[in-house]
């Protein structure tokens, strides 16, 4: 515990300000010098604390592996989880080499595309720590003994072997520099080699990974649709008339978005009673315990409200409510379906909507560019008024009503819907975007790259994400809307990095307790009593900064949500890794260490001014340590508790506590699902790569970057944090975390981006550095490295991230060849990218206890009378089933009724 004391202190004094510093040293004429603590002091303590306590956790971990598959080995112990990597877990100690055993494309394919590139960027740390070590071979003596002795470290007679083995040992103007120089080019040299090498293995997995049957690769998400083109119809004819005159299979489905609020609360009131009307049934069911509630009060009788609402039995309300949403939902899916065919007309029958067939130039002109006036509200006729046979049986009795008074005639009522859907008044008026699914992927990928209108944003495709990851609530946006949103995202991102250094300047000086005491006058009499309460307080600050940076992703990912993104907002978003990088960047290297670095000198400036350059070149490869600390402290103890799995398994105890008090522990659905946000093990929460990359990884790298030439000892600590977290994280997502939000990859790309700019940045800080130092013609000798870098970023940038989006026309061929002739590919892709609320007309309690001994007899039943129900019912109201089968709701209901 001492020792953790005194790492804290340290910490704390890194942190401190100039004013800290100066009060310290000018205090009231103190003769007595101040003890700094020396780099060498700094590291060793934080060695001895968190590298100490990763392999105390990595050898129980080790020890506990073999005995506990259930917590260290998921995917093998959950059959919805499982994947063939995963079926041997192997020995105490042999896992760590055999993990290594499986290819790229097998992490791929049953981990995921996120999985894969993260430990391919982990295993280029390896590689990069590795060449810097190499060159620490000659720089670390060269440093040592052409240096100073310790340069800075000396005059205060330390001795300091960490400053001893860096650039700021070295006199100004030594010769000793140009070793620096050689070592820089074979450093950045190999990195930009490693990373081109990185980049045609990414786009060879790429290419895989977008030719494989996934509804993605099949189709494009299409925004700011013009007024003619928003119906499913208009959009099918002009991408048939595009890539072929007449094969209109070309296109497998179509699925223009529509704004349905209404019915979307419906659906979310209907997903609600579910859950509770399953259980109560498991409740009666098992326990023989019939299930009451209080319905909400009536507002007319002061009695119930007092009351709180008058007690019913749970079931038979439920079921009532439920049977209720159920119509009022196939009513108004079934009402919008008509709003759509009656405003783009019947695909294979009669047109709802016809044109002018004296005007055929206009018509023409429409045809060229993929729009068909029959699907433009132009002009009706009486014809218009006739909606299809087909369109008519499908109808509830609500719609039916209105079609009988159409075909005999009255069409005040379909011009009406009709104008309610334009408008927007009612649940069916149409977005400005669509999801377009094509049969070949050549046509995909074709659609994608080609510009579909002269305007900049009308029109526009892009790959959509996997339709259980589309966030409905942005399809359709507007342009203005979208690209004010970014501005503001970038905006109040920019403020958080100026702005973020006061309040964690507030918190870490708390932990000087002097300070702390002059702000909170009340603590100065119990610190003054008693030694271990100023302890105490001392812990305070790094306490409370780790809590408040980890506020840090949630604000950024609020940040991002204002950007109207069509893929649902998570951890894992690359839009997210991005601020997060460019955050961690900022804010933790170049204010918390160059400017404080700076500002911290300035006294020492002010007082020498001749000896300016000098003080700066050495205080800026000082701040190693620092750095490396940061870093240790993050990865290090955070890798162990991983691997150990010490959170889910709390939360797993939590969740069955919670759920033996509440009774939500019948079945075994009950028992694993997730309740109250507490997981079970089986339920393992997906892995947030993004978080990771942006706020950890790309600070280790940083940090080689910057001081692999400066502080050729960092690299040695780089390669031990990166081999830990390449053997960890390859473990965890072989036999841990499921594919869940996989980018497909884009994650790699967004984080080479970011690096190659790190790296550019790392070699202007070493060239100001070398130029500081006075050694003009080693600085020079960088500039040819710093221009190859800028050309190497600029010559990827022209093709290289272009080539990863798009699937080859000759690949793409070959993938249409191997689908020719099948038809399941249509029927994955029809209705695919249908809205969530339009899918379902009916829903009932799911069959997922059926392997349940205790309840599978009872289940059975209501089964048999459930399957009864749907398979008779010639009179009556009809409506589909989510399979799209005619059901009659009465008899269906009736029969559920009778046996719950």
């Amino acid at each position: 515990m001492d020792q953790l004391f005194e790492y804290t202190n340290h910490f704390n004094r890194l942190l401190q300000t100039s004013a800290d510093n100066n009060n310290s040293t000018n205090n009231e004429g103190d003769a007595s010098p101040t003890t700094e603590t020396t780099q060498t002091e700094i590291l060793t303590t934080t060695c001895k604390i968190y590298i100490s306590v990763y392999m105390a956790l990595f050898f129980v971990y080790v020890f506990l592996r073999p005995k506990f598959p259930r917590l260290y080995n998921i995917k093998q112990s959950y059959p919805k989880l499982n994947t063939p990597i995963a079926q041997e877990s192997y020995g105490h100690s042999s896992w760590i080499f055999k993990i290594f055993q499986f290819s790229y494309d097998e992490i791929a394919s049953q981990c995921g595309m996120d999985a894969v590139t993260t430990i391919r960027l982990l295993e280029l740390g390896v590689k990069l720590s590795f060449v810097a070590v190499v060159n620490s071979i000659y720089l670390m003596p060269i440093y040592k003994f052409t240096g100073m002795g310790g340069g800075a470290a000396a005059e205060a007679d330390l001795s300091d072997p960490v400053m001893e083995v860096s650039l700021s040992n070295l006199p100004q103007g030594s010769n000793s520099i140009y070793a620096t120089t050689l070592a820089a080019y074979t450093f950045f040299g190999s990195a930009m080699y490693l990373i081109a090498k990185d980049f045609d293995w990414f786009t060879t997995l790429r290419h895989k990974f977008l030719s494989q049957r996934r509804v993605q690769n099949y189709t494009i998400y299409l925004s700011g649709l013009p007024k003619e083109m928003q119906s499913n119809h208009a959009i099918r004819e002009y991408f048939t008339h595009c890539f072929s005159h007449h094969d209109s299979d070309i296109v497998a489905d179509v699925q223009l978005a529509v704004k349905i609020p209404k019915l979307e609360k419906k659906v979310g009131r209907r997903d609600k009673i579910l859950p509770k009307l399953e259980h109560a049934i498991n409740l009666r069911d098992l326990k023989g315990k019939s299930p009451m509630h209080r319905k909400p009060p009536n507002l007319d009788n002061p009695k119930l409200i007092m009351c709180g609402g008058e007690k019913v039995e749970s079931i038979p309300e439920w079921m009532k409510e439920l049977e209720e949403l159920n119509d009022e939902i196939g009513r108004e899916i079934d009402r919008i379906e008509l709003l759509q065919e009656q405003r783009r007309g019947d695909d294979d029958d009669d047109d709802i909507f016809v044109v002018d067939d004296d005007d055929e130039d206009e018509e023409d002109k429409d045809v060229e560019v993929g729009v068909s006036k029959e699907t433009t509200p132009l002009q009706t006729t009486s014809s218009s008024a006739r909606p299809s046979v087909s369109g008519t049986v499908n109808l509830v009795s609500g719609t039916i009503m209105d079609t009988a008074n159409l075909i005999s005639g009255t069409v005040v009522s379909g011009a009406t819907m009709v104008k309610s859907i334009i408008t927007g008044a009612e649940d069916g008026a149409p977005r400005n975007a669509a999801f377009v699914s094509f049969s070949s992927v050549t046509y995909a990928n074709l659609a994608r790259q080609a510009v579909h209108n002269k305007e900049a944003w009308s029109c526009v495709a892009v790959e959509p994400p996997l339709p259980h990851l589309v966030n409905w609530r942005n399809v359709g946006k507007t342009n203005i809307t979208v690209q004010g949103g970014e501005l503001l995202s970038l905006v109040l991102t920019i403020v958080l990095c100026i702005t973020w250094t006061i309040p964690v300047g507030f918190f870490a000086s708390l932990g000087n307790v002097s300070r702390l005491t002059e702000l909170l006058p009340f603590l100065a009499g119990p610190v003054q009593k008693y030694p271990w309460f100023s302890a105490l307080l001392a812990q305070l600050a790094p306490l409370i900064l780790v809590i408040f940076i980890s506020l840090l992703p949630q604000i950024l990912l609020l940040f991002s949500k204002l950007e109207g993104l069509i893929e649902v907002e998570t951890m894992q978003h690359h839009s997210l890794m991005a601020k997060l990088a460019s955050f961690t960047i900022i804010q933790t290297f170049f204010i918390s260490t160059i400017a404080s670095t700076l500002f911290r000198a300035l006294q020492s400036i002010v007082q020498n001014p001749t000896a300016a350059f000098a003080i700066v070149a050495e205080a800026l490869p000082a701040q190693a340590a620092y750095l490396i600390q940061i870093m240790i402290v993050q990865n290090t103890l955070s890798m162990g508790l991983e691997l150990l799995r010490l959170t889910p398994y709390v939360t797993n105890l939590l969740r069955r506590v919670v759920a033996n008090m509440l009774g939500h522990n019948l079945t075994e659905k009950e028992r694993n699902e997730t309740l109250l946000g507490l997981r079970s093990l089986d339920d393992p929460q997906e892995f947030y790569f993004g978080r990771e990359l942006g706020q950890k990884t790309i600070l280790i790298q940083m940090v080689l970057f910057v001081y692999a030439c400066m502080s050729p000892i960092t690299s040695y600590f780089t390669l031990f944090v990166f081999a830990a977290l390449v053997i960890g994280f390859r473990n965890q997502f072989i036999y841990i975390y499921p594919i869940s939000n996989d980018s497909g990859g884009k994650l790699w790309i967004s984080f080479t981006k970011i690096s190659i700019v790190c790296m550019i940045v790392a070699e202007l800080i070493l060239f100001a550095v070398i130029l500081l130092k006075g050694a003009l013609t080693p600085a020079l000798l960088l500039l040819p490295l710093i221009v190859a870098s800028i050309l190497f970023d600029a010559y990827f940038k022209k093709r290289h991230y272009t080539v990863t989006k798009f699937l080859p026309v000759g690949e793409c061929a070959l993938v249409d060849s191997q689908n020719e002739g099948d038809e399941s590919l249509k029927g994955l892709l029809k209705g695919s990218y249908l809205q969530p609320a339009l899918k379902e007309r009916m829903k009932g309690v799911p069959d997922d206890d059926k392997d349940d001994p205790t309840k599978c007899g009872k289940n059975e039943e209501v089964l048999a009378s459930v399957d009864y129900a749907l398979t008779i019912g010639d009179t009556g109201e009809q409506s589909r089933s989510s399979s799209g089968e005619l059901v009659n709701e009465d008899i269906f209901y009736s029969a559920v009724d009778k046996q719950t």
